[in-house]
C-alpha cells in the first residue's frame, strides 16, 4: 500500500510541472511490493545574448537580428540601426546625450569601419576610418576655424603623412603624435598686419612641431637660408642670402652668425691721414666683430662721406636767419665737434695748378720787388726830409690812411671805389653755375673688406656755410684790429722811422695777400686746405638681420700739392788746379 500511495503522490507532482518540462519515464522492474518514481530530464533553451534589458519597452528585433532602436540603461546612449544576434552590426547611428554622435559602420558591437563623427565639445567633424571606436586610418578632420586635416590617424592622433590647412599655413608632411615630425613642407600665408604670418616657405625636417635638422627657408622678402635648424632657429652650418645683397656662409648659433660684424674700421698707417690737393687717395674699410676679427660676409653696402667742422653762426649774421632752412643737420664725431657734409668724389680732377716751387719762385720775386720799393721809398723820404722836414708827419699819416682804405677797397684819391683784390670763393655770378661733382658710389664688401680708389675732396659748393662762417669770423677779427694809434706831428724823426717800419711791415701783408690769391685759385679747382673728417657708414637696406653696424671716423689733413722735384743739370766740375794754371798764364802774359 505504501508504494502505491507514493506513486500517486509523484503523479500529482508531475501534473504540477510546467508544460516546458516534458517528463520522460523510464520504467524498471521492481520487487512486488515496491514501485519507484522514474527520473525526469528537462531540455534547457539558450537565450540570445543581447544588450536589451527586461524593462526596455523599445521595439527590438526578434531574436536580436534586424533593425531596431535601443536606449541603454544609463539613458546616456541611444542606438538606432542594424542588429545581428543582439549586437550592433552593420550601419547605424549612436547618439550621446551631450550631442556627440557617430553615424557609420558597426562590427560586432564596436564602431569599426567608415563613418562620420561629430564632437559637440570642440565642434570638430571627422569623416574617415574607425577601429574599435577610435579614429584610425585615413580620414578628414574639420575644425571650427575652417582648418582641415587630411591624412592618416593612429589611435585618435595624427600620425604618418598628412596635409594640414589653416587660414595662415599649409603643411604637408610627416606627423607623429599629433605633431609635425619628419620631412615636411610648410607654406605661411602672406604678411598680415598683426604679424601672425610672414609669407615664408620652409622645406625640411621637423621634430616635435619645430624645424629641426637640414632645411631650406624661403623668406617672403626674397632672402634664402639653406642650412641646419635647431628648435626653429638657424644653428650649425648654413648659407644665408639676404635680400639686401649680404651673403653669409658659415656657422650659426641660436639664430645669428657665429662671427657677426659689429663695427667698421678704416685701415690707415698714421692718424690723421695727410692728403694733397688734387691728389687722389685710397680708402680701405674692414668689417670687424667685437674681437676685432674680420668677418667674411659678402655684399654689405658701405658708404663713405666727408665732413667739415660745423661753425654755429652768430646772431645778426647772414647765416643766422638761414640756419632753420638747413637740411643737412650736423653730425656728431668722436673728435669733440660736429661736422656737416662736404662733397667727396671719385671724378678725376685736372692737376694743372702751380706747384709749390713755382709759387715760392713767384713769392721770392715779389719779395725782391718789395725790397727795391722799400729802398726807393727810403731814399725818397730822406730827400723829402731835407726839403720839407715839417710836412713829413702829415704826409705819412695821410699815406697810411690811403693804404688802409685801399686794402678795404676804397680809394679817396678821386678814383671811386676800388674792386677788392680777392673775391670770396663762396660767391657766384647769376650767369655762372657750378655743378657739384658726383658723390663716391657705395661699395659692396668682399670677404668683409671694401676698397675705394681714386678718391678726391671736391671743391666747396657755392655758399658753403662753414666757410662763410669762418670768413665772417676772420673779418670780425680784422676789423677789430685795424685801430691804429695817432701820430705825433711834432716828432718828425720818429714819424720817418715809423714810416720805414710800416713799409717793412707791409711786406708780409702783401705776401699774405698774394698767397691768399694763390690759395683762392687752387680752391676754385680743389678743396680748401685744412682739417676734414672722413665718415664710413653701413647703409645696407634692409639691415642684415635687423642690425646696423657702428660707423667709423678718420681725420684728414689736406695740404697743398707737393713741389715737383726738378732734376739738376750736371755741368762741368770746377777744376781748381786748371783755374790757377790759367790765371798764372794770364799773369805772365801781362808782365811780358
Amino acid at each position: 500500500m505504501t508504494s502505491v500511495l507514493a506513486l500517486y503522490r509523484n503523479h500529482d507532482a508531475l501534473m504540477n510541472m510546467s508544460s516546458n518540462q516534458q517528463p520522460t519515464l523510464i520504467l524498471r522492474r521492481l520487487s512486488v511490493d515496491e514501485y519507484v518514481l522514474p527520473k525526469i530530464h528537462t531540455k534547457k533553451i539558450k537565450r540570445v545574448n543581447s544588450e536589451r534589458k527586461p524593462f526596455s519597452v523599445n521595439p527590438f528585433p526578434k531574436l536580436g537580428t534586424g533593425h531596431g532602436v535601443y536606449v541603454f540603461e544609463n539613458q546616456y546612449f541611444r542606438y538606432e540601426g542594424e542588429w545581428v544576434k543582439g549586437k550592433k552590426h552593420g550601419f547605424g547611428k549612436l547618439l550621446l546625450k551631450d550631442g556627440t554622435y557617430y553615424e557609420g559602420q558597426f562590427n560586432q558591437g564596436e564602431i569599426t569601419g567608415t563613418g562620420f563623427k561629430f564632437f559637440s565639445e570642440t565642434k570638430c567633424k571627422y569623416k574617415g576610418q574607425f577601429l574599435k571606436g577610435e579614429m584610425h586610418g585615413r580620414g578628414i578632420m574639420e575644425f571650427p576655424d575652417s582648418s582641415e586635416y587630411e591624412g592618416n590617424f593612429v589611435h585618435n592622433r595624427k600620425n604618418g603623412y598628412g596635409v594640414m590647412r589653416t587660414p595662415l599655413t599649409q603643411y604637408d608632411g610627416g606627423y607623429q603624435g599629433n605633431m609635425r615630425h619628419g620631412e615636411g613642407r610648410m607654406v605661411y600665408a602672406p604678411m598680415r598686419y598683426d604679424k601672425t604670418s610672414n609669407g615664408d616657405r620652409y622645406e625640411g625636417y621637423w621634430v616635435a612641431d619645430k624645424r629641426h635638422g637640414p632645411g631650406v627657408l624661403h623668406c617672403a622678402d626674397g632672402s634664402i637660408f639653406d642650412g641646419n635648424f635647431d628648435n626653429d632657429e638657424f644653428h650649425g652650418h648654413g648659407l644665408y642670402r639676404h635680400i639686401s645683397g649680404v651673403i653669409y656662409d658659415g656657422m650659426w648659433l641660436k639664430g645669428f652668425p657665429a662671427k657677426m660684424a659689429s663695427k667698421l674700421h678704416i685701415v690707415v698707417e698714421n692718424t690723421p691721414m695727410v692728403i694733397r690737393q688734387g691728389t687722389p687717395f685710397t680708402i680701405t674699410v674692414q668689417c670687424l666683430n667685437d674681437e676685432n676679427d674680420v668677418v667674411g660676409d659678402e655684399g654689405r653696402e658701405i658708404q663713405i662721406t666727408a665732413g667739415f667742422k660745423y661753425y654755429q653762426p652768430s646772431k645778426g649774421s647772414a647765416l643766422f636767419d638761414m640756419i632753420e632752412d638747413v637740411e643737412d643737420k650736423p653730425i656728431d664725431t668722436p673728435f669733440g665737434y660736429q661736422v656737416v657734409h662736404y662733397p667727396l668724389t671719385n671724378q678725376e680732377q685736372e692737376n694743372d695748378g702751380p706747384s709749390e716751387e713755382d709759387e715760392e719762385q713767384e713769392l721770392s720775386q715779389s719779395q725782391t720787388q718789395l725790397d727795391l720799393k722799400e729802398d726807393e721809398d727810403e731814399n725818397q723820404n730822406n730827400k723829402e726830409e731835407e726839403i720839407k722836414e715839417g710836412e713829413d708827419g702829415e704826409k705819412l699819416a695821410e699815406n697810411e690812411k690811403q693804404d688802409d682804405e685801399k686794402e678795404d677797397g676804397v680809394d679817396n684819391s678821386g678814383g671811386g671805389v676800388e674792386e677788392p683784390d680777392e673775391i670770396p670763393n663762396n660767391t657766384t655770378t647769376e650767369t655762372e653755375s657750378v655743378p657739384l661733382p658726383p658723390p663716391v658710389p657705395n661699395c659692396r664688401s668682399e670677404e668683409g673688406v671694401c676698397v675705394w680708389n681714386e678718391v678726391y675732396l671736391a671743391p666747396a659748393p657755392p655758399m658753403y656755410r662753414p666757410f662763410v662762417a669762418m670768413e665772417e669770423a676772420e673779418n670780425d677779427k680784422k676789423s677789430s684790429s685795424r685801430g691804429k694809434p695817432a701820430i705825433n706831428k711834432d716828432d718828425r724823426r720818429s714819424s720817418i722811422g715809423l714810416q720805414r717800419v710800416v713799409t717793412a711791415a707791409k711786406i708780409p701783408s702783401i705776401l699774405d695777400k698774394m698767397r691768399r690769391q694763390k690759395e683762392k685759385a687752387l680752391e676754385e679747382k680743389y678743396a680748401k686746405t685744412g682739417e676734414y673728417v672722413l665718415m664710413v657708414h653701413d647703409v645696407t637696406n634692409p639691415p642684415f638681420l635687423g642690425r646696423t653696424i657702428e660707423p667709423a671716423f678718420l681725420l684728414l689733413k689736406l695740404k697743398r700739392p707737393e713741389a715737383k722735384k726738378r732734376a739738376k743739370k750736371e755741368g762741368k766740375k770746377w777744376d781748381t788746379s786748371q783755374h790757377i794754371r790759367r790765371s798764372m798764364v794770364a799773369t805772365e802774359g801781362l808782365e811780358d
